[in-house]
């Protein structure tokens, strides 16, 4: 079995299988599939006269993202790059897993900012348009600034965290999941550039 990106399938099953015996249950009997095609760049598949591609992102929310597009459709399907009406989820679990990168996140959403998708289909919340892309890369960006305005500073990173965490719940009151705001900061802290 390759190494990446299986190597953390177990720990990541054994870990949700540990949030209670409801979502064990439900996990009893799940085995982690081993892919019979892989590619190198744009993968595309034809489903009966309608044409899906897979694409490698590059590393943002994990090392191995990617987008599936339906080009006559204008259709992306974003994935975890793209939470509607939620804080975005930064896996960011050192010493374990620390492959989430803020700043390439960025990148990787004003890439597909500038393909224009008519119908953008986000990891969580609802379906929207390109809007759901903006929405995602200004707050990354915004949250990326303010933490990196509060290292200039040589504050501790749990103050920074503190700040920040209650900053973004004034102007992003109506979004849900808070509790990633701090993961997200302590990743962008990591980020932070070295003198």
């Amino acid at each position: 079995m390759p190494d990446y990106p299986y190597a953390k399938a177990a720990g990541y099953l054994e870990m949700f299988r540990g949030l209670g015996a409801p979502v064990a249950r439900e996990l009893a009997d799940v085995r982690i599939p081993v892919p019979d095609v892989t590619y190198d760049g744009t993968h595309e598949l034809d489903l009966g006269g309608r044409t899906v591609q897979l694409r490698p992102t590059g590393r943002a929310h994990s090392k191995g993202d990617q987008v599936v597009t339906v080009p006559d459709a204008g259709l992306l399907l974003a994935g975890d790059l793209v939470e509607a009406g939620q804080f975005a989820i930064f896996p960011w679990f050192p010493p374990h897993d620390v492959d989430v990168s803020g700043v390439r996140w960025i990148d990787v959403l004003d890439r597909l900012i500038s393909e224009r998708p008519r119908v953008v289909v986000p990891g969580h919340g609802a379906v929207g348009d390109s809007k759901l892309l903006t929405e995602v890369r200004d707050y990354l960006t915004e949250l990326r600034d303010e933490t990196w305005r509060r290292r200039d500073s040589k504050l501790p990173e749990a103050t920074i965290a503190a700040e920040i965490h209650d900053l973004m719940i004034r102007r992003h009151s109506d979004w849900r999941l808070p509790e990633w705001i701090d993961r997200g900061v302590a990743c962008l802290c990591a980020e932070y550039p070295a003198d």
